[in-house]
């Protein structure tokens, strides 16, 4: 190789190493920058939590300090008075006699059918209860003072008094009060059993859920979807 063609080769040699040192440099360059940029971010998210930690742990220490100091006062307005009695249910009557009108009684158990509407623990319905519920329904006053219900003018059920004297004549007087309904249909007497049966049950819903009394049977049971399907099989 002569002198001139060395000295080529050197000179390519050189620009190669270079070229090789400046790429060399720029890459540590830009890992020296991404490393630092990384460091910073994590120093400002680690201090970002850092700060909301802190914030958290300062407002339950206040949430607790207004929740011990709202106790603190419902305490001091508690008076507890052990010689007070709790008042019963207004017009409680624990002893209450059931009322039966005499058209009932004298009537046959298979031909009367005879459903209990009231209170579970005997609580009087006033007047006032009573009549809203009279009108909401439609039960209508007849001469007897009994409550009726009609369709197409034929008397479907009636409706007794469960206080004496068992009718609902004064049921509009501020003093009037009664243990409950007695819904009934005379069987002798009624044209449509199975139609007026169906009304019955209908208007016993309306009630219950009018007064939020409950239905029972003559003998104080309470009326079981059983006694129902009973009653219907004995009108088929």
């Amino acid at each position: 190789m002569d002198t001139s063609t060395f000295r080529w080769v050197l000179i390519v040699i050189a620009i190669l190493v270079g070229i090789g040192v400046y790429l060399f440099g720029v890459h540590q360059a830009r890992l020296r920058k991404r490393s630092s940029i990384e460091t910073f971010t994590r120093e400002e998210v680690d201090s970002a939590f850092v700060e909301d930690e802190q914030l958290r742990f300062e407002m339950n220490n206040l949430n607790q300090i207004l929740t011990e100091n709202e106790v603190d006062e419902d305490l001091e307005e508690i008076q507890i008075n052990p010689a007070r009695e709790v008042p019963k249910p207004p017009f409680a009557s624990p002893d209450a006699e059931i009322f039966v009108p005499t058209m009932i009684k004298s009537r046959d158990e298979d031909s009367l059918i005879s459903y209990h509407l009231r209170f579970e623990d005997f609580r009087l319905i006033t007047g006032e209860e009573a009549d809203a519920a009279v009108q909401e329904t439609g039960l209508e006053l007849n001469t007897e003072g009994l409550l009726e219900f009609r369709e197409e003018g034929e008397v479907c059920f009636q409706v007794a008094s469960l206080s004496d004297p068992g009718h609902f004549n004064e049921i509009e007087k501020l003093d009037f009060a009664t243990l409950g309904f007695n819904c009934f249909i005379d069987l002798e007497t009624c044209e449509h059993p199975r139609l007026a049966y169906e009304s019955m049950l209908k208007k016993i819903d309306e009630l219950v859920r009018l007064m939020n009394v409950k239905v029972y049977l003559p003998n104080q049971d309470l009326l079981m979807i059983s006694d129902i399907t009973r009653d219907r099989e004995k009108l088929a």
